[in-house]
């Protein structure tokens, strides 16, 4: 088995023993803040937000010391979607029947939507909130105008309007951002490699 393998798999084998508290810390502070992006996406409201978001939470942890990884048939990631979208629908489901009156415009949508789009945000959500945790880790390493460099070229700056605004040099700026999407890149590739199998 391969040292890769091994990473892949650490934090999910460590979340399943429930006597390592740390490790479901750490479980949480990857996945919390993916967990409220979907359902911020999918127009749940803030209040029913918190409540749905530690309901999925605790089935989460009611369901991983069950859970099997089978490389083919069963991706960590596949089997989280699958619970926030049930545990989602659900929610919504007896809300609606408690009271019919209560379902917001959203709610009636969401109820309609495919699991096909569902999963489609929760894929965009999960990219997204992987580059966000990659791009906080850049910044601590990166000091000076790196980052600065390179969050105002994902702003659609050009070089020249850069270097004039930052006060340094074209080359510089090509530097900067080069070696800042560099290390971007492996800041993501790490966290799938951590988090995501």
């Amino acid at each position: 088995m391969s040292d890769q393998w091994i990473t892949k798999q650490t934090l999910i084998q460590r979340v399943q023993n429930k006597d390592d508290a740390s490790a479901w810390d750490d479980f949480v502070s990857y996945y919390k803040t993916f967990i409220e992006m979907v359902l911020n996406k999918s127009k749940i409201s803030l209040n029913e937000s918190d409540d749905l978001v530690q309901e999925i939470l605790l089935k989460i942890w009611k369901g991983l010391p069950k859970y099997e990884y089978r490389k083919e048939q069963a991706k960590f990631r596949t089997w989280l979607s699958i619970l926030i979208r049930n545990t989602m629908l659900n929610f919504l489901a007896k809300k609606k029947r408690k009271n019919p009156n209560s379902v917001e415009l959203n709610d009636e949508v969401i109820l309609t939507v495919t699991e096909t789009q569902i999963e489609k945000v929760i894929e965009e959500e999960w990219v997204t909130h992987l580059t966000s945790l990659a791009m906080k880790a850049v910044t601590k390493v990166f000091s000076g105008q790196a980052v600065k460099v390179f969050k105002m070229s994902l702003e659609g700056k050009g070089t020249k309007e850069i270097a004039e605004t930052l006060d340094i040099n074209e080359e510089s700026v090509f530097v900067l951002r080069s070696r800042v999407k560099s290390r971007l890149k492996k800041e993501i590739k790490k966290l799938r490699d951590e988090i995501e199998f």
